[in-house]
């Protein structure tokens, strides 16, 4: 079914709340102080069908101490209808309204002139004429508009039929789940409801959420598409979901639910801002920003100011969760200070100069050059895996345009971008470990965690390279230096390892620390010392507890001398007496319970009486 989600705007009092009733019969002042003060104060919605179509009605408050409800909103609808009164005309919050939905993106209009029947058909003309001047002046376009007066019913059946009859160009589409928050709260039978417009992505019953602001995941009970429980949720629906794992209160409006490890939030975001006409943006100055239902009080810094908009940077105290290219709202105290898009929602490390001219490759779309330019900054690695956040676009997108960056090198699997520059630096740091151990044996899984900013793959490539010039070569699955004069790699490991641990004595060092002492690989290390172990050469006490078997014997030996000197020996008297560690003293006492003649008595080991 084809979703459009219309949402209702105008000045108070000119009648949002009675079209609806006109239109379905839905009355959306629910509250109790909704009904006696005759006013909607926040967001309600309800639906039609006809056929294949299916309209979202978003009622929003006109009033304009209320403003903040209507912008939770906006950002999700497709249409805005706008709601002017024949017998009074454009009205202040007509035009804020009118105004924000322009700053939120929103470009189709329908227009209803209500109560034409308090009003002489050429005052509802000249009323029609006024506000689409207005609308035209903004940029809009008016799909279509309606005159409806409340003794007129048919008026109401025209407008309902041209809703269901017009057609909207496709919206683009996101790979990844995302859904802000409008409204939460908790339901007897049923626990944490939230009710929200799908941005993109599809959701099922059982699947899990990621909420990032509270870092934890919750499971879809049910969905719900206006009275009706569905199993699965497409973008462009206003949905409500039933959810476990968290509770109401825990969550707020402006919180997110979307794919686990697609959004990451940050303190700063870098936008392009579009002031209304007349206000002059204020280095520093403190503001609100309104972006999906989310708000956030932050700092704008400007960057660079240019005929019609501004660059700038929004510092918060709170991650602000955001898209590129995502609109957003900004005002103060006095009202609305303009709108704009994000450019840069992820906070990168960079000097101003890099920064402003990263932002306008940005502004201007030259992705290409943006790519380049990151690629530089993060010389040990540009991830692509945040591409959709960070610009628009799918991995297999991020991907094939990577390809295009000259003087790179690209992890396809990992999907990290370095330059080739940090291929010539990683072979440095390589040749100096060779320089300083002629017997080094690595490999790329020993290299990558060595240096774990450079990727397996990008690992495998240095070594080929290496390889190619003759400067190492590959023998029993190691890279070797060509000067290296091991014969025998069994002999060899297995002596410098047992030689090591007899050296350490009681207080061997964990396997992975001698492998990197002996620039060795894990695997073959991990090997070399099975086979010790096997022959009996080494004896294994813990997870990374490996010891010679002649120290554990004169171990054993000294522990049984504290035993015949104190008349027991526990962690406490043989940490006095060697200064080994806890680690170590717990596994020799726990080996010397191996003994018959050995007794436990709590935490002290003593002799067997005989």
């Amino acid at each position: 079914m084809k979703t459009t989600i219309i949402g209702l705007a105008g000045h108070v009092d000119h009648g949002k709340t009675s079209l609806i009733r006109a239109l379905n019969g839905f009355d959306g002042d629910q509250t109790r102080e909704e009904k006696r003060r005759g006013l909607t104060m926040d967001l309600s919605f309800t639906l039609m069908d006809y056929q294949e179509k299916r309209l979202f009605l978003v009622d929003v408050p006109g009033h304009e101490k209320f403003v903040k409800h209507y912008l939770a909103g906006v950002f999700g609808f497709d249409v805005l209808l706008l709601i002017v009164a024949a017998n009074e005309g454009v009205c202040k919050q007509t035009i804020e309204h009118l105004e924000l939905a322009r700053l939120a993106g929103v470009r189709n209009i329908v227009l209803v002139l209500t109560k034409c029947d308090l009003a002489t058909p050429s005052e509802a003309s000249h009323i029609e004429k006024e506000i689409s001047n207005l609308i035209n002046a903004m940029d809009l376009e008016i799909l279509f508009c309606v005159h409806v007066g409340q003794h007129d019913p048919a008026s109401y059946e025209r407008l309902k039929q041209k809703l269901f009859s017009f057609q909207l160009p496709h919206r683009p589409e996101e790979a990844n789940f995302r859904y802000y928050i409008d409204r939460c709260f908790s339901k007897d039978g049923y626990g944490t409801v939230v009710t929200g417009t799908v941005l993109g992505g599809s959701l099922k019953t059982k699947d899990k959420v990621y909420i990032p602001q509270l870092k934890t995941s919750a499971t879809v009970r049910t969905i719900h598409s206006g009275l009706q429980q569905v199993s699965t949720a497409q973008p462009n629906e206003r949905i409500a979901l039933n959810l476990s794992g968290v509770k109401s209160q825990d969550l707020k409006r402006g919180d997110i639910l979307c794919t686990p490890n697609f959004l990451r939030g940050f303190l700063a975001i870098d936008v392009m801002i579009r002031p209304l006409s007349g206000i002059v943006l204020k280095h520093q100055s403190e503001v609100t920003l309104y972006i999906g239902s989310a708000r956030h009080n932050v700092i704008l810094k400007i960057i660079s100011e240019h005929e019609g908009y501004a660059i700038g940077i929004f510092e918060s105290t709170t991650p602000i969760y955001a898209m590129y290219r995502e609109k957003f709202i900004l005002r103060d105290a006095q009202g609305t200070l303009g709108g704009g898009e994000v450019l840069n929602p992820i906070a990168d490390p960079m000097k101003r100069k890099q920064k402003r001219d990263f932002l306008a490759l940005l502004q201007q779309n030259q992705l290409s050059k943006a790519f380049e330019m990151l690629m530089e900054i993060h010389k040990k690695g540009f991830g692509l895996i945040g591409a959709y956040q960070r610009f628009g676009m799918d991995h297999a997108s991020a991907l094939e345009l990577a390809k295009s960056v000259q003087n790179s090198y690209l992890d396809h699997d990992q999907k990290v971008l370095y330059p080739s520059s940090t291929i010539a630096i990683l072979k440095e740091y390589i040749r100096s470990i060779y320089q300083k151990n002629k017997r080094a044996l690595l490999s790329k899984n020993s290299i990558n965690l060595r240096f774990s900013w450079a990727s397996v793959n990008l690992c495998q490539e240095v070594l080929n390279q290496l390889e190619a010039d003759s400067e190492i070569v590959l023998k029993e699955g190691l890279y070797r230096s060509i000067v290296c004069d091991i014969d025998d790699l069994s002999h060899y490991l297995e002596n410098a390892l047992y030689s090591m641990l007899e050296t350490q004595g009681w207080a061997p060092q964990a396997p992975y620390t001698l492998y990197e002492t002996l620039d060795l690989d894990r695997f073959h290390g991990d090997n070399s010392m099975k086979r010790l172990c096997s022959s009996g050469k080494v004896i294994r006490l813990a997870h990374n507890l490996f010891i010679s078997a002649p120290h554990l014997s004169q171990t054993m030996h000294y522990l049984r001398e504290l035993i015949d000197a104190y008349g027991y020996v526990d962690i406490e008297l043989a940490k006095t007496q060697t200064g080994l560690s806890r680690k170590y003293l717990i596994a020799y006492l726990e080996y010397l319970d191996r003994f018959e003649d050995i007794k436990s008595d709590g935490t002290r080991r003593l002799l067997k009486a005989i």
